[in-house]
Parts: structure tokens; sequence; C-alpha cells
């Protein structure tokens, strides 16, 4: 069987290497337009701060080792059309027959059509090249105010970033708080204040109308001109359908795929940042555009395309970063999402510290949790603190996808050991303040 990817990226490289642990005698092609297979996007803003100190240190493994699984590389190539009828893939560089095509053509960052947004000194954070122009950019220019449009993750982390390089940093964000799609106001208000302790300034409700000089000087919030030198666009990622829309594969937001994650096309799957899944929440189509999901697709696909019938469960989208000495960790539904979405809920809510209060060194944490009302299901969490944010978030996650209740969560055994953790932890208080609020 000839199996050919489209796509270099984490959902197409993990593909090649779950396919291949599964049949070592199958042929596998991937097909890629950047130099290098696998890098982690999600540590871009880590390169450009200097935390880790080379670009090519985020490669997962070298071209080579892929070519060691006899894994064959078409990279530097672009595909340019799919021939369902023929089962060929067309590229710059020739026609690849297929058996079973793997579409993981991931995402591009979206750039909003403002006035200017073409200058110099304007960038997006989504790509190796990306960081590579940045890093041109200050060493030529050393810029001194930095802007960043949205406050998403990827502008949050930018801008710790271009703060730890010492940049004046100021965040424009159109809702009215930051990390909206992830958040609540009252837990994002926390990581405001954090960040403001820090340097970083926000304006909130707020749309830049036009980026002003070549290089960029300034920019223009409503009537404002507000100096800058150095602007980063990172108001989200848009999935690249455009090769499943010449093919007439069904496309909403995303290439829509089934539970084995197929396309309309069975012979066609699609895996990563270009494809639809199903929220675990509502039931609706969506996109998960992260890493995580994108390996858990790939192995998922993998296991398909060689007839073990896995299916891809729904995605509470679970969620960890670091901002500055901040942790955040979030899965599932927000309360103000609950609200749009005619959900009714029952919120936990607890802050407390890191360690019992009689052992030094303890940090602040706060823990949210978010129940359905009708069944007590645990269907979303907000956890932010000074440490281990990410083994509270990620245990929760997992007992959500478990269809846990309050009560499960309420009366759940956890561990205790003064330098590490308190004896009832913060999860299970804010389980309780929410128990007691059904009955």
């Amino acid at each position: 069987m000839r199996i050919v990817v489209i796509g270099s990226g984490t959902a197409g490289s993990n593909f090649a290497l779950f396919a291949r642990k599964i049949d070592r005698k199958a042929e596998i092609i991937v097909i890629g337009k950047e130099k290098t297979m696998q890098y982690s996007p999600c540590a871009l803003p880590f390169t450009l701060s200097g935390k880790i100190p080379k670009l090519e240190d985020i490669i997962v493994f070298p071209n080579e080792f892929y070519e060691k699984q006899k894994i064959k590389l078409l990279l530097e190539t672009e595909a340019k059309a799919i021939d369902r009828e023929k089962k060929v893939v067309v590229t710059d560089k020739g026609e690849i027959p297929y058996d079973k095509l793997v579409l993981a053509t991931g995402s591009k960052a979206f750039v909003p059509p403002i006035k200017g947004v073409e200058s110099e000194g304007v960038f997006t954070l989504k790509t190796m090249d990306d960081v590579k122009q940045i890093q041109s950019y200050i060493k030529e220019r050393n810029p001194k105010k930095a802007l960043v449009i949205g406050a998403g993750l990827i502008g949050l982390e930018g801008a710790v970033a271009f703060r730890e390089l010492g940049m004046d940093v100021l965040v424009v964000e159109l809702l009215e708080h930051l990390l909206p799609t992830m958040l609540d106001k009252e837990m994002a208000s926390i990581i405001q204040s954090h960040m403001e302790e820090k340097g970083i300034q926000f304006r909130f409700g707020a749309a830049v109308s036009e980026i002003i000089g070549n290089p960029v000087n300034a920019v223009r919030i409503g009537e404002e001109k507000i100096d800058a030198d150095l602007v980063l666009v990172a108001t989200g990622v848009r999935a690249n359908t455009e090769l499943a829309k010449q093919a007439n594969l069904e496309v909403n937001k995303g290439i829509i795929v089934d539970e084995y994650l197929r396309t309309s096309d069975p012979d066609i799957y699609a895996i990563g940042d270009c494809a639809e899944v199903y929220d675990a929440v509502t039931g609706n189509r969506i996109l998960s555009q992260l890493g995580t999901t994108a390996v858990r697709m790939a192995k998922v696909a993998a296991e398909n395309i060689f007839g073990r019938n896995v299916k891809f469960k729904p995605v509470f989208n679970t969620a960890i970063t670091e901002l500055f000495d901040l942790e955040i960790g979030t899965f599932g539904i927000t309360q103000e999402r609950a609200k749009k979405e005619g959900i009714n809920v029952v919120i936990g809510k607890f802050k407390g510290s890191t360690k019992p209060e009689y052992y030094p060194g303890g940090k602040p944490i706060t823990v949210k949790l978010i129940f359905r009302k009708k069944d007590k299901k645990l269907i979303g969490a907000q956890i932010v603190g000074g440490e281990r944010v990410w083994g509270r978030i990620m245990a929760l996650s997992l007992v959500a996808q478990k269809e846990a209740s309050v009560e499960d969560v309420a009366y759940s055994e956890t561990a205790y050991a003064p330098p590490i953790s308190p004896t009832i932890d913060p999860i299970t208080i804010a389980a309780e303040m929410a128990l007691r609020k059904f009955k």
C-alpha cells in the first residue's frame, strides 16, 4: 500500500511515524513545503525570547531520522491539486499516485485587512521563518516599542518575549479580556494584573485601524496615534483547506471528517489544524488547532488506515501555558460561552495555595470548575497559579473525558506532601463549593 501525506508539520510527521510502527512494509511518502519535518510551533515565542538558545533546537527529529525509517520525503515541494479519480497528487515537481491520502495541510496565520499591514516591521509568529525575520529586524532596527494585535496564546507569549528582550509592550484586543476563548473575565484579570506588574500594557475593546510608516513607526487606534516600531499580528489562524476544496471534498471552516477521520472520500483522511472535529461539550463541529490534538489525530488515522477502526473522541481542547512565572491551564467550556450556548452550569471556585499554610514557598492558585447543571458533569476548568497547574488541569481533563460528576471530583483521592501540595487539594475544594450549590 502506498500512503501519501500532504504536510510535514506535527500531524503529518507523527502520522508517518505511527504508520511505520504499525506496518514495516507500506510505502509512505510525505510532501511538505518547508525544508524540515516537524518542529514545535508552540516553542517559537521561547526561541524569540532566547529561552531556547537555537532555533534549530525545536526541530523534533532531523530529516535523516525519517529516511532511516524508510519514509520518503519530498520537502520544499508544493502539492497543487488532488485528482481523486486517478488517485494522484499533482505537485510542482510531478505527479504522485496514492492508495490512501492523508491531508495534514495545517493552518496559516490570519492577517486582517488593516491599512499598512504589509509594511516592514509587521510580523506574524507561525513559522521558523517568522522568527528568523523578527530576529533579523530586531538586530537591524533595535526596536523599543512593540505592539501586539490579539491577546490569545500566541499574542501573549509573543508579548512576554518582547518584554523580556527589553521592549515596551502594548497588547490590543478587540474583545473585553485576554485569552477570551479559554478563560472567563475574572480569571483573565489575574493574568492581566500579573503581566501589567511585569510592564506589559493592555487595551481591550479596541482595534488597530492603521499601521503607519514603512518601516512601522506608529499605529492608529480610533483617533489615537500610538508609537510602535514593531508590530506582531496575532489574530488567530485559519485552516488550509484550499486543496480539499479544489478536490470537491466536504469543507466547512475546516475539512469535515467522520469519527474515523475520513473525509467525504473514504480513501482520503484529514488530520491536524486543517480538520474539523467534535466538541465534547456542545457536540458541534469545531477546529481544535493544538499540537496535542494533531498528534492524537495522527495516531488514530494511522490505526484506521490499517483497518483497526479506532474512533477519535470529541475534544475538550486542554491547553496550558506559562506567562512570566504564572501558569495557566484550561479545558472545556467557559462560563461565558456556556451562557451563549444556552447551557445551564454550576460553578465551583477556590483560591488557595500550592502548599500547606505552614510550609514556606507556597504560591497562590485559583481554580474554577464548571459543571453542567442537568447531569452534574464536569465540562470545563480554568486554573491560574504559580506552580503545578499543568498536573491539575491534565488530571481534571482526564476525569472530564471519563464523564466525571461533581461528586467524583469532590471526593477524589489526591496526594499530599508538605513540599508539594496541601492535604486537601484546591481542585477538590472547588468541587465542594460547586456541590453545595446542587443541594
